[in-house]
């Protein structure tokens, strides 16, 4: 895609990767409700022609996402909700949740990366 190469030249944090960022989302999930959803990299950078989502400052649950796509992904996340919550002392708090993609290959449909979501304690 011709947005990705200028946009990876501006990564200079992590996550690394093209990410898929969403933000601004009901604190329940609920279908229906609406979101941003933007694509972008994790930057220090000023550019006064991109969005920008600032990210709190906080902890962050980081799971390895490996696999078919979007199979994989969607796999990870349902396995945070029903394991990897449900045995920690951490909830989600408020903040983007980013999906950050290092590499992806076309011909057979896998990608490697992670999932990135904002956490608090209990």
């Amino acid at each position: 895609m011709k947005y990705e190469e200028p946009l990876k030249e501006l990564n200079d944090v992590e996550p690394r990767g093209v990410l898929a960022v969403s933000d601004d989302l009901d604190p329940d999930r609920e279908e229906g409700t609406e979101l941003t959803y933007l694509h972008g990299v994790a930057s220090t950078a000023e550019a006064d022609d991109l969005d920008v989502v600032t990210a709190p400052a906080g902890t962050w649950a980081v799971f390895t996402v490996d696999g078919p796509y979007p199979a994989a992904l969607q796999d990870t996340w349902a396995r945070t909700a029903t394991e990897w919550f449900a045995s920690q002392p951490w909830r989600l708090r408020p903040g983007p949740e980013v999906v950050a993609v290092q590499a992806m290959d076309p011909a057979d449909g896998s990608a490697r990366g992670e999932l990135w979501l904002p956490v608090g304690p209990t």
